[in-house]
């Protein structure tokens, strides 16, 4: 079975880099077949948690995949019924009071190139087994179709079901250029149409941090992205400051000097500018290394120490019971960090998002694709340059 993936239609730089950039990466996933979340504060005062399952892994990650994932893979070789013995032993391992459980593979849950029918069906199985009250999973918009949200629905009785689909960027020029998402829009509004048509809830993942993005383009590219979803028909969205982890483009990009994470005052402006009727319907993601022990963590988005940890109290908070007045405590509390945040939004950029991204390919060309690069040097650059003409605020 083919993956869902075409990798003639993917970015050939960034997903070279991508490539080059796990190769060597550690096999967690050919040690562990299942791995646990817990989510303490609980979203919304209701406790969840997450469980993830050993599969070969994303296809788009065999190609690369996007600039900041580092979701891993595991062998060919796995079983539909490994992947479903692998969920098992995690249930056995969780506790009975869970309102929500997320249970994922690696990539798509819908992608039968990574999640086998038997698997799926299996998995749906224990899952209605249980005696928690909804469900989750995620599914990248092109695995999703009518018979097979239809056959979810009816698996798990019916129980409520949302499904998590990677949108990142609702720019199309920066979702390829940038992100290396290789995502048609239409497609992405097919897959949140059908699910609305189940009832089923969806969860747009937009995220905050975009390289060669500045600052205040990266929060003008997160508020559009949320907006675009919403009006989309959308359930909800989930916002993530992106984080730089080893084995990823994104950490490459760190190394030469051509990316930082976004700040969390950033993350903060970005839930002021979507104000409270909207910020009702965002769920905030991986702004804490405190709730995500990630050893493959390089440098997080972040404040200083003085303000660190309030900062985070009053983002829990805020996760925890949707009250905007959190965010406002924020936008109202004042740190030198927060002032230097601030310069750095006012600086004028002296060149545009095109030049930033033509440059680091020239560099990621140079440092690593080599003759490849030397190849097809002029065709990229024409591309992308061609392409960018769409978006004025690109140029």
């Amino acid at each position: 079975m083919k993956a869902a993936y075409d990798p003639t239609k993917v970015n050939q730089v960034l997903s070279r880099l991508g490539v080059q950039m796990k190769k060597d990466r550690a096999g967690f996933w050919v040690d562990n077949s299942y791995g646990i979340r817990h989510a303490p504060p609980f979203r919304h005062g209701k406790p969840e948690a997450g469980l993830w399952f050993r599969t070969r892994g994303c296809g788009h990650d065999r190609i690369g995949g996007c600039v900041m994932c580092d979701y891993g893979a595991g062998p060919d070789s796995v079983t539909p019924d490994e992947m479903i013995n692998s969920v098992r032993q995690g249930l056995e391992t969780l506790p009975t009071n869970l309102y929500h459980l997320l249970v994922s593979p690696l990539g798509s849950f819908l992608d039968e190139w990574e999640v086998p029918k038997a698997a799926r069906i299996g998995i749906l199985q224990l899952m209605n087994n249980t005696y928690y009250e909804s469900f989750s999973f995620e599914s990248r918009a092109e695995t999703i179709n009518d018979w097979l949200v239809s056959e979810c629905c009816s698996l798990l009785s019916f129980r409520p079901l949302k499904v998590y689909v990677g949108l990142e960027s609702a720019n199309p020029w920066i979702s390829k250029y940038c992100i290396n998402k290789a995502l048609s829009l239409d497609v992405f509004e097919h897959g949140i149409r059908t699910l609305s048509d189940h009832d089923v809830q969806s969860v747009s993942n937009v995220i905050l941090g975009t390289p060669f993005l500045s600052p205040n383009e990266q929060i003008q590219d997160a508020v559009q992205s949320v907006l675009w979803a919403f009006s989309r028909g959308t359930t909800e969205c989930c916002l993530f400051p992106t984080h730089v982890k080893k084995w990823t483009s994104l950490v490459w990009l760190y190394q030469m000097g051509l990316y930082s994470p976004p700040s969390l005052w950033s993350y903060v402006e970005v839930l002021r500018l979507l104000g409270p009727d909207i910020c009702s319907k965002i769920e905030l993601s991986w702004y804490s290394t405190h709730k995500y022990q990630d050893p493959n963590l390089v440098f997080s988005p972040t404040t200083c120490d003085q303000c660190y940890e309030t900062v985070i109290r009053y983002l829990d908070s805020f996760d925890e019971t949707a009250d905007f007045e959190f965010i406002l405590k924020l936008v109202n509390f004042e740190c030198s960090c927060k002032d230097l945040w601030r310069c750095e939004l006012a600086v004028l950029q002296s060149d545009t998002i095109l030049n930033r991204t033509i440059n680091a390919y020239e560099l990621i060309g140079s440092r690593l694709l080599h003759s490849w690069w030397d190849l097809n040097r002029e065709e990229v650059l024409q591309r992308l340059t061609i392409e960018a003409d769409a978006y004025s605020w690109i140029k």
